[in-house]
């Protein structure tokens, strides 16, 4: 049986459905349903289809222009034309009065509503009337591909697309609509909602009534949340949130979904190549203005285009992720792992030049006028907490530290911040036992206190000359027999001398303690009740870790 536009209007499913033509002629067949995208409409209808326009796609066109396209129409046999006037849209030709004078001549039926009417929900609804299930399923699918791909034309970066995109697909859908980053940020969302999303405990996997490519997920919360889970290119993780605030979500609500995950996955692959290619470009410049390798023009060129002024002073932030191994190999996992980290040091520090080169994050900062070097560390310690935090949330073992260079007045030092940031992540465990903290995992290059005299020597044997004989005796008792005196004596210094903790902390009783200790004694002849020199051996084993390093 026919449905009709008379047939729509008695249905009370739209109640600010209005019918502003032609009362008369209301049994005209509905055998489609389309918006008007383009001026030239007509070309692509198969004929009785009911129309939905704001008519904006006309403004521009003269008077007669828009005339010959209505005639056009009325040659396909439109069965009627559904409109939202948008009375704030002043234009030289006033489309809505010529519509409504041209379709009362001609006994087409036309219906207003309100502007804050979707036209998804009447399209939804329609199609449902005028076609079984599996017709109206593929129809739909086609209708919200075609409206959703079109957003990839609009906007010239990441952000324009994407919340167009996530804005239609909630008009589509009813309710609102949310993206978040793989450490479960919100990247962008239809609500003022930017709340970090969490997982709760009854999420659960969920298969819509479709066929679909990708995972779903379900929870109940005050809502119940959707979750689609986007990979991009194997390398990023975004994920796609629908919260059933206003209505459930059909089975066309579904295909809509579907359309939004692939064209969000077109994006997010041709930002994320287009963003390789500027950071590859910027890594090139970052790597030899770091490293030294600029002088002269070539210097100078390179810092006006990252924005560096000579004048300015600067610090050199690494952060250490994942430690190379003896064959400088990374697997695909480690380095995805690095990526991840990467992307969220970029969201936490969004005007800093950060720069990577395989399993090295470094950052080039700008030291702002009034900024001390305390509270720029702490900065780096709230950094790294939330950081840390989101590794934690992976399940991953990644150990995480950051090493904050000396700093440098211009660019033309970089190079000296640079090294001294990557010297500060080496020595991390000296500086541990240096301050008796071993949860430090931030540090700046001052740190090292008067230890950075000691830094300049590059030779072993050198470095050595510096450490007391009583420890190095130890050293070499340690190394034929396989022995554990430096660290046994490490650990009772850092327990102000008392035995009875230094034996909790190296897992051993009291009575073996106890042993070592007199072995060391007798070894070395060390006086432990000297604090001068119990001083000088303190900084005799942070020497040797030192030494270590080389």
């Amino acid at each position: 049986m026919a449905y009709t536009v008379k047939q729509l209007l008695e249905s009370k499913q739209f109640p600010d459905m209005r019918l502003v033509t032609c009362k008369e002629n209301l049994n005209q067949e509905i055998k489609g349903i389309r918006i008007i995208e383009i001026e030239d409409m007509e070309r692509y209808l198969t004929g009785g289809e009911l129309l939905l326009t704001n008519m904006k796609v006309y403004f521009g066109e003269t008077d007669r222009e828009f005339r010959k396209h209505l005639n056009e129409l009325e040659k396909k046999q439109v069965s009627g034309f559904i409109i939202k006037q948008h009375l704030d849209m002043v234009q030289k030709v006033n489309y809505y009065d010529i519509l409504l004078k041209f379709c009362s001549e001609r006994n087409i039926p036309v219906i207003e509503i309100s502007e804050d009417e979707y036209y998804w929900g009447i399209i939804k609804y329609v199609i449902l009337q005028i076609y079984d299930e599996n017709i109206a399923r593929l129809i739909y699918f086609k209708l919200t591909h075609d409206n959703i791909s079109n957003m990839l034309l609009d906007g010239e970066n990441f952000e324009d697309p994407t919340k167009n995109i996530l804005f239609l697909l909630s008009s589509m859908i009813g309710n609102p609509v949310a993206l978040y980053y793989s450490n479960l940020t919100c990247c962008a969302s239809t609500t003022q909602d930017l709340s970090d999303f969490v997982f709760e405990k009854n999420v659960e996997k969920y298969k819509p009534d479709i066929v679909t490519r990708f995972e779903y997920k379900k929870q109940r919360k005050e809502h119940t949340q959707y979750i689609t889970k986007i990979h991009v290119l194997g390398r990023v993780e975004v994920y796609l949130v629908v919260t059933e605030v206003n209505m459930p979500l059909t089975i066309l609500d579904y295909m809509a979904l579907e359309n939004a995950v692939f064209t969000l996955q077109y994006s997010f692959m041709e930002t994320y190549a287009r963003n390789e290619i500027e950071k590859k470009y910027q890594r090139d410049i970052e790597y030899s203005l770091l490293n030294g390798l600029l002088t002269g023009d070539e210097l100078s060129k390179a810092a006006r285009m990252l924005k560096l002024e000579d004048t300015d002073q600067y610090c050199v932030v690494s952060f250490h992720t994942i430690s190379s191994n003896s064959e400088d190999y990374y697997t695909k996992e480690e380095l995805e792992e690095i990526g991840v980290i990467e992307g969220e040091i970029q969201r936490l520090l969004p005007d800093e030049h950060i720069y990577r080169n395989l399993n090295q994050i470094v950052c080039i900062h700008e030291i702002k006028p009034g900024e001390t070097q305390a509270g720029f560390r702490e900065e780096m310690e709230k950094l790294y907490q939330t950081v840390q935090k989101q590794i934690f949330h992976r399940n991953k073992t990644t150990d995480f530290q950051i090493g904050i260079g000396s700093i440098v007045n211009g660019y033309g030092d970089l190079k000296k911040s640079f090294k001294d940031s990557k010297k500060i992540i080496d020595y991390m465990d000296m500086l541990r036992y240096l301050y008796g903290d071993k949860n430090i995992s931030v540090a700046d290059f001052s740190k090292l206190g008067f230890f950075q005299i000691f830094e300049k020597i590059k030779n072993r044997d050198e470095l050595m000359e510096y450490v007391p004989e009583s420890l190095v005796k130890l050293y070499w008792y340690d190394k034929e027999h396989d022995g554990e005196l430096i660290e046994t004596l490490q650990a009772y210094l850092d327990c102000d001398k008392s035995a009875n903790k230094a034996a909790e902390k190296l897992y051993v009783n009291y009575r073996t303690l106890s042993g070592r200790l007199k072995k060391i004694k007798d070894i070395s002849g060390i006086d432990f009740k000297n604090s001068a020199e119990m001083l000088a051996v303190r900084n005799g084993i942070v020497l040797f870790k030192m030494a270590e390093t080389l």
